[in-house]
């Protein structure tokens, strides 16, 4: 396979896992699919989608540095990460998306959907860090030495991986969109927050596991 397809295949990939954690901006979509349609829903995910295409380009012209920089500070990252998590966690499991998604229901024009969509995105950098992290998982090296070509199949291939998910994301509330009860959300957030929590609890853990080995050894 050669390096266009195989890089707009992986970044395909990259787009699509990342966009999948239900945060902010897929709330959004929700909401604008049960509200206005899967049409509007689709057009905040796409403003998503775009915010994922800068944090991938941010993410390639700072992978070697950032690496670096995670590999030697790799304890204390896994103990501010864990933190961070704990407390995204934590917020996700008290929130209360029913009274949310039941606000807000008035007839939006299509581009502040995407304005909406791409801000609630791209003040979550965090993404940023996931994006390094499929990245790093899928094995790629490319940074900004690498060929225009290759960065073009990349970058691309994260935006259409993300527009796939949030089409099907739209699609699928819009299918349901009659029978769709809003408190599913609440519990929706129950389990995903506990399951953030859980994985801040466990980084948080590593790094201080890590930490404790320095100081033995």
């Amino acid at each position: 396979m050669s390096d266009f397809p195989l890089n707009l295949l992986l970044g395909m990939i990259t787009g699509f896992f990342v966009s999948v954690p239900l945060g902010p901006a897929g709330l959004f979509c929700i909401q604008r699919t049960l509200s206005k349609g899967q049409r509007s829903g689709l057009i905040a995910g796409l403003g998503a989608a775009a915010s994922d295409v800068i944090y991938a380009s941010l993410a390639i012209l700072s992978l070697s540095f950032i690496r670096n920089l995670i590999e030697n500070n790799k304890n204390l990252l896994f103990l501010i990460s864990g933190i961070a998590l704990m407390i995204i966690g934590i917020a996700i499991f008290s929130s209360n998306p029913v009274k949310q998604l039941r606000q807000n229901r008035e007839s939006k024009k299509f581009w502040e959907d995407f304005l909406t969509g791409f801000i609630m995105s791209i003040t979550n950098p965090g993404c940023l860090f996931l994006i390094i992290g499929v990245f790093a998982f899928l094995g790629m090296s490319v940074d900004r030495s690498s060929g225009s070509i290759i960065i073009s199949a990349l970058l691309l291939g994260v935006f259409l991986g993300a527009t796939l998910w949030w089409f099907l994301l739209s699609i699928f509330v819009d299918l349901f969109r009659k029978k769709f009860r809003l408190r599913q959300l609440w519990y929706i957030n129950r389990v995903s927050g506990s399951a953030i929590m859980l994985l801040g609890i466990l980084a948080s853990a590593k790094g201080i596991a890590l930490m404790l080995r320095m100081f033995i050894h």
